[in-house]
């Protein structure tokens, strides 16, 4: 009972990492989310992946994660490594992801999806934004496609 207790608490700390993560790059790529909105996410997105991970998923993250030989010191950058941050929350959270995380990740993004629906609805100017019919498609697609993994 206590390792599936512990084994839910773990991925579904993975999935709010993974989708703080994902939230953090969107405000950072549209560049409008204010400082501590930025700040906010990435102390939840690093509080989280360490909770689930700990120091090895933030050394995998910081791309110093696993080597290439096995001669090779931990601490040695891969060759085969992505160079872009976002890429390598996946490997850093392979450990802990399981089914709690998929659904997870599933919510929040419908969440995200709906939520970004219904300011698209209840906007008072005349030209809604664009990117919100954007985020809208981009969560709602996001949760089904991820549902399929929550029911594997």
């Amino acid at each position: 009972m206590r390792s599936a207790l512990r084994r839910a608490l773990r991925g579904t700390l993975a999935g709010v990492s993974a989708l703080a993560f994902v939230a953090l790059g969107g405000a950072i790529y549209v560049r409008t989310a204010p400082p501590t909105v930025l700040v906010g996410l990435a102390v939840i997105a690093l509080g989280t992946l360490l909770a689930a991970g700990g120091r090895p998923a933030l050394f995998e993250l910081l791309g110093r994660g696993r080597s290439v030989d096995g001669d090779e010191t931990a601490n040695s950058v891969s060759e085969d490594d992505p160079d872009w941050w976002l890429a390598r929350i996946e490997p850093a959270l392979d450990d802990s992801w399981n089914r709690w995380s998929a659904v997870v990740l599933t919510v929040g993004l419908a969440a995200v999806g709906a939520g970004s629906f219904a300011l698209l609805v209840t906007h008072s100017g005349e030209d809604p934004p664009l990117g919100l019919l954007v985020t809208g498609m981009l969560g709602i697609n996001g949760a089904l496609l991820t549902l399929a993994f929550v029911f594997e």
